[in-house]
């Protein structure tokens, strides 16, 4: 079983520190061989674009990840694009890879995709993950695993990461015009002082990360619509 028992430190956003079942030096992180678990949940149904009443195109759902050499970065983590200027469309802040769940590609619901710059404008398939729930109309959670091989091939550089920074985004389109958009990420988006929430992980230590341990950090009914409400989350670091 993986130890449970967490402790909570805010800074920037909110970064979760397991108590430790197994430790790597201070100097490393997670082996080739750690896996990730990602689990988000909404108030309703995934949007697949098929459903009556429905615009025929699917909702955005991502996870943003920024992979850290720090144990504790203090800088930001990826963080939700809410207005014009729309950059990419959907993440901000330090991003180095992204999870699009996308039904409409047929090799897999769920695609891994690393940036090539720092300013979030350019970036290429990096794989689908290790694990995957494929999910019906009608179900909200979505479910995948990484192994940490995915996010650094690098076997030389991938002892060195020692966390992960996490948002999970929704929204109902990728603008490049327009002046609004529906979404939701961490935090209560209907508070523009907590819409800039983000999660720290740390890659040393099995662990289970999740909404309840985080205080509520996503509360419920801060989306309208149920398709896009945010409303559970949880990180899985498992050690092998």
């Amino acid at each position: 079983m993986f130890c449970r028992t967490l402790k909570l430190v805010l800074l920037a956003g909110v970064a979760l520190g397991a108590i430790s079942c197994a430790k790597f030096p201070a100097t490393g992180g997670g082996t080739d061989q750690t896996r990730l678990l990602f689990s988000m949940t909404m108030d309703g149904p995934v949007r697949f674009g098929t459903e009556a009443g429905s615009a025929g195109a699917p909702y955005i759902y991502m996870v943003a990840i920024r992979t850290s050499t720090d144990s504790n970065p203090i800088d930001q983590g990826p963080i939700p694009i809410i207005s014009s200027p729309w950059g990419n469309g959907f993440v901000a802040g330090n991003a180095t890879h992204f999870v699009w769940w996308d039904p409409t590609q047929s090799a897999s619901q769920y695609t891994l995709y690393r940036f090539n710059d720092a300013t979030l404008q350019q970036w290429f398939q990096a794989g689908i993950p290790v694990g995957i729930v494929p999910i019906s109309v009608g179900e909200k959670t979505l479910k995948f695993e990484l192994n940490l091989s995915q996010l650094e091939p690098d076997p030389l550089l991938r002892p060195l990461l020692k966390s992960i920074q996490v948002n999970f985004l929704t929204m109902d389109r990728i603008p490049q015009t327009g002046s609004t958009k529906f979404w939701d990420a961490l935090g209560d988006s209907r508070n523009v002082s907590q819409i800039n929430q983000w999660i720290t992980i740390s890659l040393a230590n099995n662990g289970i990360y999740d909404n309840q341990r985080a205080g509520g950090l996503e509360v419920r009914g801060d989306q309208v619509d149920p398709t896009l409400d945010l409303v559970d989350w949880s990180v899985e670091v498992s050690l092998r």
